[in-house]
Formats: structure tokens, C-alpha cells, sequence
């Protein structure tokens, strides 16, 4: 794990999903927690080295790779932890993520790992997105609503730095990955529209490095707007002729290059070429109808 200090005291911790740790008077505040109980040990023990009792634990959205090991600090050490109303719903039920990747059924085994079903864990405090400034111990944070990529995810701004969680992704994840998650196509764009104009120096997303208020965030959301309007006019295209799902989302990774090896790359994928359609259908470019019990896709007629 890379530590990076961005402002005095605030650190920016880089790895697999990154977390944040801001310290004052010997206590800390994490915002994110990882995977599994090995990054929140490495967060634990960074804590450590700095001398640090960790006051709290804030999660900026019910991801696996966000508060997946949540449970092991709450079980070694009893740290409350803040999250969003709805977000935190889901980390005490985390069967939910799994859920509606599967369409509301049972999931499938693949989809009950570790990166899809995260352990429980407890949020002693539930917090309204409405409520734009909170006090946790000795730090003053603000709550900054981004959402999107999960319909409730907030950022948490504390001084100059604004810990952005997965509002964007750097270049390398678009390189490899092409299509990146999101819930809400619409929501998504309007974020990452919204995000360079916040009065911050530093912007520390959940993956990949921080960026400088000015060009270095301008960039970054400009490419990642580029990306999923792109996703979404791919999809508008195909419909030349009716569409179902899988076959929109077989020409939308086809056109990337992507070769789904795993159901669950099969699923976050989906979904978010649902977002497009979601998005395309509420602004009245698309229809879905049922056909010889098919759902099909196609364009609206305007005339």
C-alpha cells in the first residue's frame, strides 16, 4: 500500500481500492476500508506507524472492494462506522449487490465471492446525503453527494481534499477494463460534469492516483464521460434493427475488444449497458416492448 500525504494529514492510501486516512491528535478517520480483512489490516497497520487510534470508519458506498473488510476492524477494534442511508442498508445486507446483479433472483455461486458478497458488517450511523456537513470525533467532514456508480455513493471532503470514491476511474482502468461500472448512465455523466468545478486542491478517487484541482481533473472526468457516452451511442446504433439485451451488450463489448471470460464480468457489464438503455429510454430515443416473449429494444418512432 502507497501512502501519499496530499494535505498535512491527510493521506491518500493506494492499492487494489484505495482508502483515505485523515489524522488529528493522535486519532484518525478512514474513509473506505477494501476487499477483505488483508486492507484492513494494512490500513490498520499504517494507522499504526503514524501513531494513530482510528476513530471512525466513513464508507462512501456499499461496493465489496469498499467495505469488504469492515468486518475485521469492527471485530478487532469496535470502530463505528458512518455511511450513507442507503448504502449502509446494503453493507448490513450485502447479499443485496449480488441481488440485483442477478435480476432480484438467488444469485449464482460465482456472484457469492468475495468481490460480489462481502462479509456484514454494522453502520452505527446512518447518514442523510441531504446532511452536507457532519462532525465525526475531532473532524469536521463534508458529505458530497456523487451519485451513479452506486445510486447513493457520496464523497467525503475534509479540508482541501475531497475523497471522491469511484465517481471516475484513471486512464489505465479504461485501457484495460473499456467499460466501467456505473447504475445510473445519467446520474454517472452529471458527476463527472459536476466534479471538476468543487472548490477542492485534491481529488482521491476509490482507484488509481489523485489529480490536482485544473487540468489533471478536467482530463481525467472528461475521459470517463468520453467512455460511457460512448457506451451509450454503441447502443443507440444497434438498434438500426430490434435488439435484445444480450445481443446489445455482445456488440457493445465486441466494438472494445472484450472477451468476458467470467459470469461476473458478464453481469457488471450488463449493467451498465442497462444504465445506457435506462438512460436512452427515459429521454424517449428508445423503446422496450415484449415480442413473442422477448424483450426487444428499438428506436423511437418520432413521426
Amino acid at each position: 500500500m502507497k501512502r501519499v500525504e496530499l494535505s498535512p494529514g491527510i493521506y491518500h492510501l493506494q492499492g487494489g481500492a484505495n482508502m483515505g486516512l485523515v489524522v488529528q491528535d493522535g486519532r484518525g478517520l478512514l474513509i473506505d476500508v477494501g476487499l477483505d480483512k488483508d486492507a484492513a489490516r494494512r490500513a490498520w497497520r499504517t494507522a499504526d506507524e503514524l501513531g494513530v487510534t482510528l476513530e471512525a470508519v466513513f464508507v462512501t458506498h456499499a461496493h465489496a472492494d469498499h467495505f469488504g473488510g469492515l468486518y475485521f476492524l469492527q471485530r478487532r477494534s469496535n470502530v463505528p462506522a458512518y455511511a450513507p442511508a442507503l448504502e449502509a442498508a446494503m453493507m448490513e445486507h450485502p447479499i443485496i449487490e449480488p441481488l440485483y446483479l442477478f435480476c432480484g433472483a438467488a444469485p449464482i455461486g460465482e456472484l457469492r465471492g468475495k468481490f460480489t458478497l462481502a462479509r456484514p458488517a454494522r453502520i452505527e450511523h446512518p447518514v442523510d446525503v441531504r446532511q452536507r456537513r457532519l462532525d465525526i470525533g475531532p473532524f469536521q467532514v463534508e458529505i458530497v453527494p456523487l451519485p451513479g456508480h452506486a445510486l447513493g455513493q457520496v464523497g467525503v471532503a475534509v479540508g482541501d481534499v475531497l475523497f471522491c470514491a469511484d465517481a471516475l476511474f484513471p486512464a489505465e482502468t479504461l485501457a484495460k477494463h473499456k467499460i466501467t461500472f456505473c447504475v445510473d448512465m445519467e446520474e454517472t455523466l452529471a458527476t463527472l460534469k459536476r466534479l471538476p468545478e468543487m472548490p477542492y486542491a485534491y481529488f482521491a478517487p476509490g482507484h488509481g492516483p489523485a489529480y490536482v484541482a485544473g487540468d489533471e481533473i478536467t482530463q481525467v472526468c472528461a475521459a470517463n464521460r468520453t467512455r460511457l457516452e460512448e457506451v451509450c451511442r454503441l447502443a443507440f446504433n444497434a438498434l438500426e434493427t430490434e435488439q435484445e439485451t444480450a445481443a446489445l451488450l455482445k456488440y457493445v463489448a465486441d466494438y472494445y475488444g472484450l472477451y468476458l471470460k467470467t459470469s461476473t464480468a458478464y453481469f457488471l457489464t450488463r449493467t451498465t449497458v442497462l444504465a445506457a438503455l435506462s438512460m436512452l429510454e427515459r429521454a424517449g430515443e428508445i423503446v422496450a416492448t415484449v415480442v413473442e416473449n422477448r424483450l426487444r429494444w428499438r428506436r423511437a418512432d418520432h413521426t
